[in-house]
């Protein structure tokens, strides 16, 4: 999962069909199934990452970026670097409505009809794509942002990449078809990360209907229902095993409130997040 409690400065924009992450690791270990629902592009900022797939080991320097093939799972080991400061990255995170948009748009795009048998593609170091990321650092500080705009610079990076790695537009061209997928395997590696319903079924494959249906099958309640206890139940672990604060989790929990996750929990577990020993 991307949110561990060694994470510190986890941070997210929600900008519809993109998504953006920001994580800070302090110290360096193996995160171990990390899942990533849709296409991504990952950027290291500092530090240095070595990312294991069913094909092989990928290494990350500072500074570059590789592409990540949805539905993949990951074991992903965090280093500082050689300064000792903290590893950092920026995760965009590609929905398929939003590859489908950019991939109209694009003039030149010649798919072939074979799939990319990778789950990882690096894109190497290149300074414009360095500067585009570090230019969306202190959004995650301000959030004062124009979705039209980090739309429009994020179709410009695809465009740079797309013309230093041929492989690209037909990876996201044949990654981003809906594909009809295990809901139990999916559903238990994002469970505290943050998606509505509708992005939940648009990932798995499905309409909006058949998703509620399929998942009260497999689930026997409703997926608002168990989202919130998983969630809840996550925070739990946290406050006890890690002594963690209300006011540190609630956030990257996906609460937009304090208050909302501390009514949540008190509905759940009976007691109020601050009464937890």
């Amino acid at each position: 999962m991307l949110i561990r409690e060694s994470i510190s400065g986890y941070k997210h924009l929600d900008l519809g069909n993109i998504k953006l992450a920001f994580t800070q690791v302090c110290g360096e270990e193996m995160f171990r199934d990390v899942y990533f629902a849709a296409n991504s592009l990952y950027y290291v900022e500092a530090g240095g990452a070595l990312l294991w797939s069913n094909e092989g080991k990928t290494k990350i320097n500072s500074g570059e970026i590789v592409l990540i093939k949805q539905h993949s799972k990951l074991d992903i080991q965090k280093f500082r670097d050689k300064s000792g400061k903290d590893f950092k990255s920026v995760i965009f995170y590609l929905f398929p409505d939003f590859v489908t948009e950019y991939i109209k748009q694009t003039k030149e795009i010649k798919t072939q009809s074979e799939s990319v048998g990778v789950s990882i593609i690096h894109l190497g170091k290149h300074q414009p794509l360095e500067e585009f990321c570090e230019s969306l650092l202190p959004l995650f500080e301000s959030k004062q942002l124009s979705r039209a705009a980090i739309k429009e610079k994020t179709f410009s990076a695809l465009d740079y990449l797309s013309q230093h790695n041929k492989k690209l537009l037909n990876f996201l061209a044949i990654n981003s078809k809906p594909v009809k997928i295990d809901l139990y395997e999916f559903m238990i590696h994002i469970a505290v990360n943050n998606y509505s319903v509708n992005e939940l079924a648009r990932l798995t494959g499905r309409s909006l209907s058949t998703f509620k249906r399929d998942f009260y099958y497999v689930f026997e309640t409703t997926p608002h229902q168990w989202l919130l206890r998983k969630k809840v139940d996550y925070a739990e672990q946290l406050l006890v095993d890690k002594k963690m604060k209300a006011s540190d989790i609630y956030f990257m929990l996906g609460f937009n409130e304090l208050s909302h996750f501390s009514a949540a929990f008190k509905k759940i577990k009976g007691i109020a997040p601050s009464q937890i020993l």
